[in-house]
């Protein structure tokens, strides 16, 4: 068999959100299972390495942003054509990534075939993903077509050696995580629409006021001051800025349910099997049918299913929020939380 047809060296190229990389990964479990020898290389930006390097179908990891590569296109391709790939997979596609797999001399590229760079991969998929008829987990193993592999399953993997995984959970003691709490993630960083502030207060107290669970919400160090507007209304436990990816996972893993936008944390949640309750407008692009938690749809609370065209058209810091999210209750949010809470009661 030719290299092209039974690959030694495949590397995967997703250098946007964590979230994204999340979604990907399931490609690198269809390419183990269909060429078991193959050394999979997966390209991220630095702040989602820790996805992949969790990964065990992932043999290596490069940092976009890291030393191996130093930033540049040129950078890129030196680093690509020394590591001699016979494939790859461009999961996100941008200029200048297909430029460097060209110029890297890779033999087979995979990519979309609606750019106008597309020219550049010579294994085009042309398939529009702005349609949102399918997840982007399934979009992402699409592109597997040209090796031969067709209707792979989406399955998730995250893996912590057992050592890291007890420190992680010694930290969260010590940050005063207690057992199965309700997990709120209230940013999205700026990728998707967001569930207001003022609703997550909501939720955040009455979770409280039940007395069943703690509330901890998590985030970046520099949504602070969005976790203390929540926190007046209804207390809480903040960990803005306290937790690596690693970390974060293993809080998950013991939470009782995340409540969160579409973002990074959502996927890993559901990557690691944590319930979760979840918050999206009505706009095509942004549809829970592709960015939602992946088999999960019942668990998607949205004001209405049809378009909101007054929402799409928003722009800049107000595009984060809309009406019709605002119109989502933060009771009908506690009521999903009650019932995975029941559900996953000792």
């Amino acid at each position: 068999m030719s290299a092209l047809t039974s690959p030694r060296r495949i590397l995967l190229a997703r250098t946007d959100r964590l979230g994204d990389v999340i979604l990907s990964t399931p490609v690198a479990t269809a390419l183990k299972a269909a060429f078991p020898g193959v050394h999979l290389t997966f390209l991220v930006r630095r702040y989602a390495a820790d996805i992949p390097r969790c990964h065990p179908d992932v043999d290596e990891t490069l940092e976009l942003d890291g030393s191996e590569i130093g930033g540049s296109a040129h950078q890129l391709a030196r680093a690509l054509a020394a590591r001699r790939f016979d494939a790859a997979i461009a999961l996100h596609p941008r200029p200048w990534l297909a430029w460097a797999l060209w110029r890297a001399r890779i033999p087979l590229r995979i990519g979309t075939g609606y750019r106008w760079y597309s020219f550049l991969f010579n294994r085009r998929v042309r398939e529009h993903r702005k349609t949102a008829e399918r997840h982007e987990a399934e979009y992402n193993l699409g592109l597997l077509r040209p090796l031969g592999i067709s209707q792979a399953p989406v399955v998730f993997h995250f893996e912590l050696p057992p050592e890291e995984e007890a420190a992680a959970a010694r930290k969260l003691a010590a940050l005063g995580v207690a057992q199965r709490p309700v997990v709120l993630h209230p940013s999205s960083g700026g990728s998707s629409r967001e569930w207001p502030p003022e609703r997550y207060g909501e939720l955040a107290g009455l979770i409280a006021s039940s007395g069943q669970a703690q509330v901890v919400l998590v985030g970046e160090a520099g949504e602070a001051d969005l976790h203390r507007s929540i926190q007046e209304r209804s207390g809480g436990l903040s960990l803005a800025g306290h937790l690596s990816v690693r970390e974060l996972a293993v809080l998950l893993r013991r939470a009782a349910v995340l409540a969160g936008n579409s973002s990074g944390p959502l996927h890993l949640a559901v990557a690691l099997g944590t319930p979760v309750v979840t918050f999206f407008p009505p706009i095509r692009a942004c549809r829970p049918e592709r960015w939602g938690p992946y088999g999960r749809r019942e668990d998607v609370l949205m004001s209405q299913e049809e378009e909101c065209y007054r929402c799409r058209r928003g722009r800049g810091a107000a595009a984060r929020t809309c009406a019709c999210m605002e119109a989502i209750p933060a009771r009908a949010a506690w009521e999903k939380v009650k019932e995975h809470l029941t559900a996953r009661s000792p």
